[in-house]
């Protein structure tokens, strides 16, 4: 599973790492410990030390995710945390609470984990304030995730602990209001002197709201649709071919893009504008498993909604049926049109007018 980086964190270390390098001896005063090293290495064992615990926070989210059937493509490490690109979330309300919950708790039990080897510790005055440094951080990454608002996980708990008894749908939009009312008193904090760090997270918590609700609607307006109905049937070609053999196989299927197999698995798609980007020579040269998109196929059956966000990301997917054989490509466009023709409008759209 790949993790990723996000490029605010390269905000992120250095800020973090400058601010425990200012202030690294003052705190260490009020820990009642006398350190030596420099301020600069406590600030990037602190930055290092966050990152990591990150990861594992996330990796907590993973393994139960798994554990109860879904499904994860990748992490992305970001400023303010870390996010599990999730294909297939857990049917659960239960699964899913104890899915968003593994994070936070993960970072708590590491800052009490830590918190006693800081204790332990406490004659090498060095290394202890380092630990209690980490510990700390995992402390407020545990607190902070635990806010019942979204994109935090706190807005997953709430919103799966409601779902038991209200249905996912209205779940989500109590939870979306509670989040924007927490974005409401950050920003209103961050103005009264709290400052522009108040007023970055109060815009944080409220996007998050917002594209939570977005996805459920889109979720709901596609729910009676599954991923074989909008897909496009396209040719199939193996990963050893040449890219002019795949021109080929896609002329002849009249099709932008084609299935690509490894034998009898799909393992992604190569697009027509991807193999016309190189010249004759070089097409019949270059194989196709070096340039096609490698992608994990939908199936067929798959409800539409809950695949959406990720045919968008990825912006076309191979498709097989429920014995593994290709069937298609669905692409973004398909998502689109399918909204369209529901009546589907994103925020700020102006509505279609009537003839």
């Amino acid at each position: 599973m790949p993790i990723r980086l996000h490029v605010s964190v390269l905000i992120l270390v250095p800020f973090l790492t400058l601010a425990i390098a200012v202030q690294a001896s003052r705190i260490a005063s009020l820990a009642g410990l006398e350190i030596r090293w420099s301020g600069w290495v406590f600030g990037l064992l602190a930055s290092v030390g966050l990152l990591a615990s990150i990861v594992l926070h996330e990796l907590a989210h993973t393994l139960i995710a798994i554990r109860h059937g879904g499904s994860v493509e990748s992490i992305v490490l970001m400023a303010l945390g870390g996010v599990s690109q999730v294909s297939r979330m857990p049917q659960s309300p239960r699964h899913e609470l104890e899915m968003a919950a593994a994070g936070p708790l993960t970072s708590l039990a590491l800052a009490g984990l830590l918190g006693l080897a800081y204790r332990a510790t406490i004659d090498t005055p060095d290394l202890s304030f380092a630990l209690f440094l980490v510990a700390y951080l995992n402390l407020v990454l545990g607190l902070f995730n635990l806010l019942p608002a979204f994109p935090m996980d706190g807005g997953r708990v709430l919103r799966a602990a409601l779902a038991w008894k209200l249905g996912r749908r209205r779940a989500t939009q109590i939870a979306t209001v509670v989040g924007k009312v927490m974005a409401g008193l950050f920003a209103l904090v961050g103005l009264l002197g709290g400052g522009i760090w108040m007023i970055l997270i109060a815009f944080f918590v409220w996007s998050g709201a917002a594209q939570e609700k977005l996805f459920s609607d889109v979720q709901t307006t596609l729910s009676d649709l599954t991923v074989g109905q909008v897909q496009h049937v396209s040719p199939t070609v193996q990963a050893s071919a040449t890219l002019e053999e795949a021109r080929q196989a896609l002329r002849e299927g009249s099709s932008e893009s084609a299935i690509v197999l490894d034998g009898e698995r799909t393992v992604g798609v190569i697009r027509k504008r991807d193999i016309l980007s190189f010249p004759p020579g070089v097409r019949a040269r270059e194989r196709v498993r070096d340039h096609m998109l490698g992608v994990q196929a939908l199936t067929s059956t798959e409800d539409l909604g809950e695949s959406f966000d990720r045919i968008l990301r990825e912006g076309e997917l191979p498709v097989v049926d429920d014995e593994g054989h290709p069937s298609g490509v669905v692409r973004s466009g398909d998502v689109f049109r399918a909204l369209r023709e529901r009546g589907f409008r994103f925020p700020g759209e102006p509505p279609e007018s009537s003839a």
